[in-house]
């Protein structure tokens, strides 16, 4: 049963409505306190259980119960075993009993994507291979004799994630160079990928300016080593473009706002889960460590370390990315630095030089904030 028949529902605090109890059960179930179950009243207590799940599941914690809030918590209602899987391509199935599944035949050795909960056509070939070695019916359903098979068969290996190693495989063999990747640089997409953030007018028309600037710089900057740069803005972004151009990485650059005009800081993220690393891109996670350390070291701004989350707008692609979080504009120090020409110029040299680290050895890896474009040019 679904919880809401709204598509695209969204509550708030101070919200009422007649499906609330339903979804409270639901996150009740899941050990989340949420206050009065029955009570209609989407309150403070019940705002407190919406964070938590939001934490716990690696989305944008703010309390709201959004669409992604309500893709991930009907993720949730599944554990393997629950209902049969089975790929359909008009209508994907995603669940925590999807993401078991995988995690499970990667750990075999017959799973290499990535761990995105989704039943689609690379799951289904794992689980035909299962079959295979299960000498049962191969038709790519999980079903129950499928699932016991599988349940027999897991010796808890420790294989490590195929889709991991492959990737770190893929940048190993790709040489040192820039010269010839193709970069995807999105800016001012905060008000596409986090609606329930919402900025004034005046906000975004600032963040559009800001990150528009760096990304222009950035893509300066990779042009000139020889590397190919596209550059989308806000609305003008497009799901599937870096991997239709099989982009080496994609780079988005937006800015934060925050009811306190005390939060400030610089912060890089990747697609991951902070206490679930076999879901981590490997990649993502690196290149968002070494970005995220050279910003910090040039701009000398508050350092917001790199997180892993499962952002739909990070996890919506094939191609690693990276969410670099420039500053909060609510923040009079932080947006006098992103309002500074140099400081813009910093972030823009700090992220080709993360590119670039990326693919450099690291036992020759040079030290944070010394890489220069002359040096990048270098290794090509």
């Amino acid at each position: 049963m679904a919880l809401t028949h709204n598509p695209n529902p969204q509550f708030s605090r101070g919200d009422s409505s007649e499906v609330l109890p339903n979804i409270k059960s639901q996150m009740a179930r899941l050990g989340l306190n949420v206050g009065q179950v029955e009570s209609f009243e989407f309150d403070r207590a019940f705002e407190l259980g919406v964070r938590q799940f939001q934490q716990v599941r690696g989305i944008l914690c703010d309390g709201v119960m959004g669409t992604e809030t309500f893709s991930e918590l009907e993720r949730a209602r599944y554990q393997l075993g629950d209902r049969v899987l089975r790929y359909d391509p008009v209508r994907v199935l995603t669940g925590d009993d999807v993401l078991k599944m995988q995690r499970t035949l990667a750990g075999l050795g017959f799973y290499a994507g990535r761990m995105d909960a989704e039943y689609a056509a690379v799951t289904e070939s794992a689980v035909k291979e299962l079959q295979m070695s299960l000498g049962t019916k191969v038709d790519g359903v999980a079903g129950p004799q499928t699932l016991r098979g599988l349940d027999a068969i897991d010796r808890k290996q420790d294989t490590g994630n195929l889709f991991a190693l492959e990737e770190r495989a893929r940048v190993a063999a790709s040489g040192t160079s820039l010269a010839g990747r193709t970069f995807v640089i999105e800016a001012a997409t905060t008000v596409v990928d986090f609606e329930t953030l919402p900025m004034t007018p005046e906000q975004a028309d600032t963040e559009r300016a800001i990150t528009t600037d760096i990304a222009s710089r950035l893509a300066g900057r990779l042009e000139a080593v020889g590397a190919g740069a596209v550059v989308l803005h806000g609305d003008a972004v497009e799901v599937n473009t870096a991997d239709q151009l099989g982009a080496s990485a994609v780079i988005t650059v937006t800015a934060d706002i925050n009811k306190s005009k005390d939060a400030n800081g610089i912060a890089t993220f990747f697609f991951g889960h902070e206490t679930h690393p076999d879901i981590n891109s490997p990649t993502g996670a690196r290149l968002a460590q070494l970005i995220q350390s050279e910003l910090a070291a040039r701009t000398g701004m508050r350092d917001c370390r790199t997180h892993g989350r499962t952002w739909s707008s990070l996890k919506r692609l094939r191609t690693p990315k990276v969410h670099v979080v420039a500053g909060y504009l609510t923040n009079p120090d932080d947006l006098e630095n992103l309002e500074d020409a140099n400081v813009r110029n910093a972030i823009a040299d700090g992220i080709a030089a993360g590119l670039q680290r990326l693919y450099v050895r690291e036992d020759s890896d040079p030290e944070t904030g010394t890489l220069s474009l002359a040096q990048i040019k270098a290794y090509n």
